[in-house]
């Protein structure tokens, strides 16, 4: 792994609907599989369990940029085509992610937009870095 990477923030983006989301400060994924529980006959009086559903979830959080306003990109209800980049060549994809809800954080104090927050669910299949069958894609310059 190079020194430059998602674990400085330097090389961590977003694109959406193939547009890069300027003035990122963070990003999340929460995976989790779902769970199927039963009792039976042959459980012995103890809980059977099988992973049913896989699911992700996740949030993305930036800056407010004035030229490139994010509501503008994606509001909540939204479903979207989602990348989220790890690096140059490691990247989440959600083909269809549904936008839940977006934040945006005012301080009336200092009467500037501190930033703004989008918390987003995979809406069907999803493919994690590297994973066989995701689609390609190359990262947005600007």
């Amino acid at each position: 792994m190079s020194g430059v990477t998602a674990v400085s923030g330097e090389l961590g983006k977003a694109v959406i609907e193939g547009e890069l989301v300027h003035r990122l400060t963070n990003w999340s994924i929460n995976r989790q599989a779902n769970e199927s529980a039963w009792g039976d006959s042959d459980s012995g009086g103890f809980t059977n369990r099988k992973a049913a559903r896989r699911d992700a979830t996740g949030s993305i959080g930036g800056k407010l940029d004035e030229d490139d306003l994010q509501y503008n990109i994606f509001d909540d209800g939204d479903i979207v085509a989602l990348v989220l980049w790890e690096d140059t060549t490691r990247y989440w994809v959600f083909p269809s992610a549904l936008i839940q809800n977006f934040q945006l954080e005012f301080n009336p104090d200092t009467k500037e937009v501190v930033g703004w927050t989008a918390d987003f669910g995979a809406d069907g299949r999803y493919y994690k870095p590297g994973e066989a069958g995701a689609p390609v894609h190359s990262l947005p310059s600007s």
